[in-house]
Protein backbone atom coordinates (compact mmCIF):
# COMPACT_ATOMS: atom_id res chain seq x y z
CA UNK A 1 0.00 0.00 0.00
CA UNK A 2 1.48 3.64 -0.86
CA UNK A 3 2.26 5.99 1.73
CA UNK A 4 0.36 9.50 1.83
CA UNK A 5 -1.04 8.53 -2.03
CA UNK A 6 -3.30 11.63 -2.40
CA UNK A 7 -0.49 14.03 -0.93
CA UNK A 8 1.75 12.27 -4.05
CA UNK A 9 -1.30 13.68 -6.51
CA UNK A 10 -1.68 16.62 -5.46
CA UNK A 11 2.28 17.06 -5.98
CA UNK A 12 1.44 16.14 -9.94
CA UNK A 13 2.39 12.51 -9.66
CA UNK A 14 -0.35 10.98 -12.28
CA UNK A 15 1.38 7.13 -11.79
CA UNK A 16 -0.03 6.70 -8.80
CA UNK A 17 -3.38 8.57 -9.41
CA UNK A 18 -3.62 5.87 -12.12
CA UNK A 19 -2.32 2.87 -10.11
CA UNK A 20 -5.26 4.13 -7.62
CA UNK A 21 -7.69 3.94 -10.38
CA UNK A 22 -6.48 0.55 -11.04
CA UNK A 23 -6.46 -1.06 -7.80
CA UNK A 24 -9.92 0.36 -6.92
CA UNK A 25 -12.26 -0.14 -10.25
CA UNK A 26 -13.69 -3.53 -10.54
CA UNK A 27 -14.34 -2.67 -6.67
CA UNK A 28 -16.14 0.46 -7.17
CA UNK A 29 -17.97 -0.77 -10.70
CA UNK A 30 -19.47 -3.78 -8.23
CA UNK A 31 -20.46 -1.28 -5.75
CA UNK A 32 -22.53 0.73 -8.74
CA UNK A 33 -24.04 -2.02 -9.94
CA UNK A 34 -25.31 -3.35 -6.19
CA UNK A 35 -26.73 0.20 -6.27
CA UNK A 36 -28.50 0.61 -9.98
CA UNK A 37 -28.89 -2.61 -11.08
CA UNK A 38 -27.84 -2.19 -14.45
CA UNK A 39 -24.17 -2.83 -15.99
CA UNK A 40 -24.28 -0.25 -18.87
CA UNK A 41 -25.35 2.82 -15.99
CA UNK A 42 -23.01 0.82 -13.49
CA UNK A 43 -19.85 1.16 -16.09
CA UNK A 44 -21.15 4.97 -16.81
CA UNK A 45 -21.22 5.83 -12.92
CA UNK A 46 -17.75 3.71 -12.22
CA UNK A 47 -16.08 6.37 -15.09
CA UNK A 48 -17.61 9.63 -13.19
CA UNK A 49 -16.37 7.99 -9.96
CA UNK A 50 -12.65 8.78 -11.39
CA UNK A 51 -13.61 11.68 -13.06
CA UNK A 52 -14.74 13.57 -10.19
CA UNK A 53 -12.03 11.71 -7.90
CA UNK A 54 -9.37 13.73 -9.88
CA UNK A 55 -11.53 16.48 -10.33
CA UNK A 56 -11.78 16.99 -6.66
CA UNK A 57 -8.75 15.43 -5.25
CA UNK A 58 -7.63 18.73 -3.98
CA UNK A 59 -10.86 19.14 -1.72
CA UNK A 60 -9.71 15.27 -0.19
CA UNK A 61 -8.18 15.63 3.27
CA UNK A 62 -5.00 13.11 3.11
CA UNK A 63 -6.35 10.85 6.43
CA UNK A 64 -5.87 7.78 5.16
CA UNK A 65 -6.63 4.90 2.11
CA UNK A 66 -8.73 6.90 -0.88
CA UNK A 67 -10.98 3.79 -1.14
CA UNK A 68 -13.39 5.20 1.20
CA UNK A 69 -13.42 8.66 -0.41
CA UNK A 70 -13.94 7.07 -4.32
CA UNK A 71 -16.94 4.83 -2.55
CA UNK A 72 -18.64 7.96 -1.22
CA UNK A 73 -18.33 9.64 -4.37
CA UNK A 74 -19.68 6.50 -5.47
CA UNK A 75 -22.43 5.92 -3.32
CA UNK A 76 -23.80 10.08 -4.18
CA UNK A 77 -23.68 9.28 -7.58
CA UNK A 78 -25.54 6.58 -7.03
CA UNK A 79 -28.12 7.74 -5.17
CA UNK A 80 -28.12 11.34 -8.30
CA UNK A 81 -28.47 8.25 -10.58
CA UNK A 82 -31.68 6.82 -8.59
CA UNK A 83 -33.17 9.76 -7.96
CA UNK A 84 -33.26 10.67 -12.06
CA UNK A 85 -34.18 6.99 -12.80
CA UNK A 86 -36.71 6.37 -10.22
CA UNK A 87 -38.77 4.12 -12.47
CA UNK A 88 -36.48 2.27 -14.15
CA UNK A 89 -34.62 1.47 -11.03
CA UNK A 90 -37.12 -0.32 -9.20
CA UNK A 91 -38.66 -2.36 -11.99
CA UNK A 92 -34.81 -3.33 -12.50
CA UNK A 93 -33.42 -6.59 -10.67
CA UNK A 94 -30.69 -6.21 -8.39
CA UNK A 95 -27.62 -8.84 -7.53
CA UNK A 96 -27.09 -8.39 -3.86
CA UNK A 97 -24.10 -11.10 -3.70
CA UNK A 98 -20.97 -10.31 -6.11
CA UNK A 99 -18.32 -12.83 -7.41
CA UNK A 100 -16.71 -12.87 -3.71
CA UNK A 101 -19.36 -13.48 -2.02
CA UNK A 102 -20.89 -15.90 -3.81
CA UNK A 103 -17.74 -18.10 -3.32
CA UNK A 104 -18.40 -19.22 0.04
CA UNK A 105 -22.08 -20.13 -0.56
CA UNK A 106 -22.16 -23.84 -2.19
CA UNK A 107 -25.43 -24.26 -3.81
CA UNK A 108 -27.90 -22.81 -5.85
CA UNK A 109 -30.84 -22.66 -3.48
CA UNK A 110 -28.52 -21.20 -0.73
CA UNK A 111 -27.67 -18.07 -2.81
CA UNK A 112 -31.32 -17.87 -3.69
CA UNK A 113 -32.32 -17.68 -0.04
CA UNK A 114 -29.65 -15.44 0.89
CA UNK A 115 -30.70 -12.95 -1.78
CA UNK A 116 -34.13 -13.19 -0.92
CA UNK A 117 -33.57 -12.75 2.61
CA UNK A 118 -31.10 -10.07 1.88
CA UNK A 119 -33.30 -8.25 -0.37
CA UNK A 120 -36.14 -8.33 2.84
CA UNK A 121 -33.85 -6.51 4.81
CA UNK A 122 -33.93 -2.68 5.50
CA UNK A 123 -31.98 -1.02 3.11
CA UNK A 124 -29.45 0.26 5.77
CA UNK A 125 -28.51 -3.00 6.32
CA UNK A 126 -28.47 -4.52 3.16
CA UNK A 127 -25.93 -1.38 2.27
CA UNK A 128 -23.58 -2.51 5.51
CA UNK A 129 -23.82 -6.26 4.47
CA UNK A 130 -22.97 -5.86 0.78
CA UNK A 131 -19.70 -3.29 1.93
CA UNK A 132 -18.80 -5.74 4.46
CA UNK A 133 -19.22 -9.18 2.66
CA UNK A 134 -19.19 -8.30 -0.85
CA UNK A 135 -16.30 -5.54 -0.94
CA UNK A 136 -14.05 -6.49 2.03
CA UNK A 137 -14.26 -3.40 3.58
CA UNK A 138 -13.51 -2.58 7.15
CA UNK A 139 -16.13 -0.91 9.40
CA UNK A 140 -14.16 2.31 9.39
CA UNK A 141 -14.85 2.40 5.45
CA UNK A 142 -17.74 1.83 5.87
CA UNK A 143 -18.28 4.32 8.93
CA UNK A 144 -16.80 6.95 6.00
CA UNK A 145 -18.68 5.62 3.30
CA UNK A 146 -22.20 5.80 4.89
CA UNK A 147 -21.71 8.90 6.84
CA UNK A 148 -22.34 7.13 10.08
CA UNK A 149 -20.76 5.70 13.17
CA UNK A 150 -18.37 2.88 13.71
CA UNK A 151 -21.27 1.85 16.25
CA UNK A 152 -24.09 2.01 13.91
CA UNK A 153 -22.21 0.10 11.42
CA UNK A 154 -21.42 -2.90 13.89
CA UNK A 155 -25.11 -2.24 15.41
CA UNK A 156 -26.65 -2.40 11.61
CA UNK A 157 -24.27 -5.28 10.55
CA UNK A 158 -25.29 -7.33 13.55
CA UNK A 159 -29.21 -6.50 13.20
CA UNK A 160 -28.58 -8.34 9.65
CA UNK A 161 -27.09 -10.98 10.87
CA UNK A 162 -29.57 -11.61 13.27
CA UNK A 163 -32.47 -10.90 10.62
CA UNK A 164 -30.68 -13.66 8.21
CA UNK A 165 -30.24 -16.32 10.62
CA UNK A 166 -33.44 -16.12 12.69
CA UNK A 167 -34.92 -16.27 8.48
CA UNK A 168 -32.30 -19.08 7.91
CA UNK A 169 -34.37 -21.05 10.53
CA UNK A 170 -31.87 -22.88 12.11
CA UNK A 171 -29.88 -23.29 9.48
CA UNK A 172 -26.87 -20.99 10.16
CA UNK A 173 -24.03 -22.46 7.27
CA UNK A 174 -24.66 -19.05 5.56
CA UNK A 175 -24.25 -17.00 8.48
CA UNK A 176 -21.11 -18.70 10.03
CA UNK A 177 -19.39 -18.12 6.31
CA UNK A 178 -20.63 -14.62 6.35
CA UNK A 179 -19.51 -13.88 10.27
CA UNK A 180 -16.02 -15.66 9.88
CA UNK A 181 -15.01 -13.03 7.46
CA UNK A 182 -16.49 -10.16 9.92
CA UNK A 183 -13.67 -11.30 12.47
Amino acid sequence: MLVNPIRKIKNGDSNIAEQIVSENYDAIYKYCYFKVGNSEDAQDITQEVFLNFVRNINTYSDRGKPRAFLYTIAKNLCINWIKKNKTEYLESTKEIIDISASEHIDSITDKITLKHIIDNLPKEQQEVIVLKYGHDLKINEIATIIGKSRFTVRYRINLALLAIKSKLSGSDYIEEKLRKRLT
